[in-house]
């Protein structure tokens, strides 16, 4: 009988305000906990982020990033910081340096996003991807992700930190996002401009589009929500002409693709030597993609850690359904930035209330323990508990000691 894989996660709640009892010796538990000692001498050390761009500063905080490196380093491993180039280039802004990180922060695939691997897949008509090289140059993987949501499937945990993140830009907009069109949905030839603008002025997101360049009609599924469950508007629109429809196939198979994705990363690893943290913080209803500054609609919940990134994410999820979406703060955000179903106790979790009921944010941990990349059953070990760390007589606690100036 499989071992059921650990969880450790260590709440944003705290027993006592003392540093014996806060957020930063939590992450040290976890980290104690997930056995970094299989990291040996000199092995480099991948710490895969999301680090943002433009004004996104919701990502991973820098202060816990360098706690991360410091203890790679302990262990005797050369940690680097990774993420696609232009996030890279401009990291300074949000904050990340190798100054205050405390390691280089490299491209993923190089400087100019053409260091890549070719990595042979077979999934509906995809036969290669082309894989981050200085990623998979590395001994060690740290998947180190800010936990929030995605358009195209509702959330972006463990597995989109790598299935995107990992791969060069082309590989990452084009194919991966692109899946969602390999499904037919109408029928092109009968589309003409003037009738995708009708579905168009229908959809209050407006996600069909028309492409002037290869005059092509499409459903941005990233836009998309579904009108939340209710009568497709587009759908009704189209008044059966060109057979317009919002299938689920074409939302499922971008997370197949993530799990197909993150897998050939994993792969490329020893499994000893794969370690994986969610930040369950600042958590946004869109992906640091964006690129500017987002109402957290979901309080802080905390971080947690595994070795496997099918327990890691599922776990993230059911703390995330447990928490709920903050309604004080989604009552005041207009429909023109994000929808909400208007039946906030319907059975969907908080992502799907957001993105729509087709966008299963589980979908890809799914598809990936179906592939042999984890277990959707774990044991979740909370460290450091309000309750135990309220019960713990605390150290007398001194301001300013370091240093003192007077």
């Amino acid at each position: 009988m499989a071992k059921i894989p650990e969880v450790y996660y260590g709440s944003n709640i705290s027993g006592r305000p003392s540093m014996f009892a806060n957020m930063t010796k939590k992450l040290d538990k976890i980290l104690e906990l997930l056995d970094l000692s299989t990291i040996e001498k000199k092995d480099k050390v991948a710490v895969k982020m999301h680090l943002g761009f433009n004004e996104g500063y919701q990502t991973v905080p820098v202060f816990f990033v360098r706690r991360v490196v410091e203890a790679i380093k302990k262990q005797g491993g050369v940690p680097f910081v990774t993420d696609n180039p232009t996030a890279v280039y401009n990291a300074v802004f949000r904050g990340y340096t190798q100054e205050t990180c405390g390691c280089p922060i490299i491209p993923i695939a190089g400087v100019k996003d053409g260091y890549v691997k070719k990595k042979e897949v077979d999934f509906e008509g995809i036969t290669s991807l082309d894989a981050a090289g200085v990623l998979l140059d590395a001994d060690v993987l740290v998947n180190l992700t800010h936990s929030k949501g995605h358009g195209s499937s509702s959330y972006g945990g463990a597995f989109k930190n790598i299935a995107l993140g990992g791969y060069s830009g082309p590989t990452r907009w084009l194919t991966i996002h692109g899946v969602v069109q390999r499904d037919s949905y109408f029928d092109e030839e009968k589309m003409t401009k003037e009738h995708l603008e009708k579905l168009k002025e229908a959809c209050p997101r407006n996600a069909p589009a028309w492409d002037d360049k290869k005059k092509k009609a499409s459903l941005v599924f990233y836009e998309c929500d579904q009108c939340h469950g209710g009568e497709k508007l587009c759908v009704k629109a189209d008044e059966g002409k060109t057979g317009w429809s919002v299938n689920p196939e074409n939302f499922n198979s971008f997370q197949e693709l993530m799990a197909v994705a993150a897998k050939t990363i994993l792969d490329s690893f020893d499994a000893a030597k794969i370690f994986h943290l969610n930040f369950l913080l600042d958590i946004t209803a869109f992906c640091d993609c964006y690129g500017m500054s987002m109402p957290a609609i979901i309080d802080d919940i905390g971080i947690v850690g595994s070795k496997d990134i099918v327990a890691v994410d599922t776990a993230s999820l059911d703390l995330i359904a447990e928490q709920g979406l903050n309604e004080s703060v989604i009552r005041k955000i207009p429909e023109q930035y994000m929808r909400v179903n208007p039946d906030l106790s319907t059975k969907l979790h908080p992502w799907q209330l957001i993105h729509g009921p087709l966008k299963d944010p589980y979908n890809v941990t799914k598809y990936g323990e179906a592939r042999g990349l984890g277990s959707s059953k774990y044991k979740l070990i909370e460290v450091l508990s309000a309750e135990e760390t309220a019960a713990m007589e605390p150290p007398k606690h001194t301001f300013e000691s370091e240093p003192s100036f007077f």
